[in-house]
């Protein structure tokens, strides 16, 4: 993700003014500078995204929403990839808007044995098939890539084989969980969409 406008500059600057100390104090090198405020700025972020959709959940009633859906996101999320938004601002909008919708979906609909195995095995094929979906600025090289879709894939099989023993308890924490899925799909496909679409420009 980028910082895209004053409204979310500060993580940038916080992130330099932490790197800046470091180096002060010798803890980092400077030639590594440049690396390091962009890690902080993610982890910064990551953790701001994570602490708005434990509060939506706690206003929403339950953190254990929270923990279901972050669960079942936030590792696979790493490996399988997908949509990126262009600043940070969009990202916590995007994230804590899905959530909520996650929540909101949990009361109306179950998730059944079915739905479990439809959705883990659609997002098993992703991962095997296309994952990682990368982000345009941060191509990996081959290495990573095919380390990146191992791990997806195990974490995928992993989730396919649960659905399949219908593991989990049922419940809307869990449904929570098996629709965060739904939220990887959702974001994986979106760039893939936009890859293979025709080009209408004459």
């Amino acid at each position: 993700r980028q910082s895209g406008g004053n409204i979310t500059m500060w993580e940038r600057t916080f992130s330099q003014k932490i790197v800046d100390k470091l180096c002060e104090q010798g803890v980092i090198e400077p030639s590594d500078a440049v690396a390091y405020v962009y890690g902080y700025e993610l982890l910064i972020s990551s953790v701001i995204s994570v602490l708005i959709v434990v509060l939506v959940s706690i206003i929403c009633g339950d953190v254990r929403y929270s923990l279901s859906f972050l669960l079942g996101f936030v590792l696979q999320r790493i490996y399988i990839g997908g949509y990126h938004a262009t600043s940070h601002i969009r990202c916590y909008f995007a994230f804590s808007g899905m959530f909520l919708i996650c929540i909101l979906l949990s009361k109306l609909i179950e998730a059944t044995h079915v739905f479990r195995i439809i959705t883990t095995a659609l997002l098993l094929s992703i991962s095997i098939l296309f994952a990682p979906v990368e982000a345009k600025n941060k191509p990996l090289n081959e290495k990573k890539r095919l380390k990146y879709k191992t791990i997806a894939s195990i974490l995928s099989a992993i989730d396919f084989i649960f659905a399949l023993l219908n593991a989990l308890p049922s419940g809307r924490n869990v449904t929570c969980y098996y629709l965060s899925k739904w939220v990887l799909i959702i974001f994986a496909v979106g760039p893939l969409y936009q890859r293979i679409k025709p080009d209408r420009t004459i």
